[in-house]
């Protein structure tokens, strides 16, 4: 024994426990500096898988604004594409048939928002998906809905057949995968330093107050651009704009253009 009384079976094991630690701690750093994602068990098993031809397709099919970036930008997005379907699980209830789909729409509609900003994995707000075939009943509403975000829980819910729904007709405003998105980067940013969280977090100051006026009040009331449900309260404000932001970029510089510029440097992006 030593002066610490330790055998030499105890200090071989000690090292070797020091060893370990020194080693995970090593492989953790390498792997957040390298790969720019948390050391989990989970994004360790579930490597990025690579977009096939057919699904490069099948993005180009469904998504209007892919057809407007250059070839920077589309690698960009399907690198990120790629990252978010393969890392974020997905669950499914009932009988789903297009599930390589559904997964194609939400990520879609997670690259799409964060595709100026440099963070774009959703780590803080979005630990999984869920996916009903229609409208199901939640717990957080205590009704029927087609979608929501739960922010304590981290994850999304979605109707299939609304979120589908929300990608066939690309220019009317009513999106379910960007409204929903739209809500967690709110969460995802909010306690973040960074900035681009900070840029982020004052626009949402910024067009909140403006919101909150009665004369935008009234403003919104007599234009028909954004839809009744814009006002129920700011979030739900901010994530129809969102949707409008993405598919009709144009008509809303041209009907609304300050809260357009400030979703502009926001999102460090634009799609018109």
């Amino acid at each position: 024994m030593d002066g610490l009384g330790l055998t030499a079976t105890q200090k071989e094991i000690a090292a070797l426990v020091l060893a370990f630690g020194l080693l995970y701690v090593f492989a953790r750093v390498g792997y957040q500096q390298i790969l720019g994602e948390r050391f989990t068990v989970y994004n360790v098993f579930h490597p990025v898988r690579r977009i096939t031809a057919r699904q490069r397709n099948f993005i180009n099919s469904f998504l209007l604004p892919y057809e407007k970036f250059d070839d920077k930008q589309r690698k960009t997005f399907l690198r990120r594409f790629a990252w978010f379907k393969s890392k974020k699980p997905f669950i499914f209830y009932g009988n789903i048939e297009n599930k390589e789909e559904i997964r194609a729409y939400v990520s879609a509609s997670a690259v799409l928002l964060t595709m100026g900003m440099g963070d774009f994995r959703f780590e803080r707000s979005i630990s999984r998906i869920v996916i009903y075939p229609n409208e199901f009943y939640s717990r957080i509403g205590k009704n029927h809905h087609v979608g929501e975000y739960n922010p304590r829980l981290r994850t999304l819910v979605f109707s299939a057949e609304a979120l589908a729904k929300g990608f066939k007709i690309p220019n009317d405003n009513m999106n379910l995968g960007i409204h929903e998105v739209a809500h967690a980067l709110m969460f995802e940013t909010k306690k973040k330093s960074s900035w681009e969280a900070r840029r982020f977090k004052v626009g949402l100051v910024k067009i909140k107050s403006l919101y909150d006026m009665p004369d935008f009040q009234d403003r919104l009331s007599e234009s028909d651009y954004f839809r009744e449900y814009s006002r129920t309260n700011f979030y739900e404000f901010f994530a129809v704009a969102a949707e409008n932001f993405v598919e009709t970029p144009e008509k809303f510089k041209e009907e609304f253009v300050g809260i357009y510029n400030l979703l502009a440097k926001m999102f460090n992006m634009e799609f018109s």
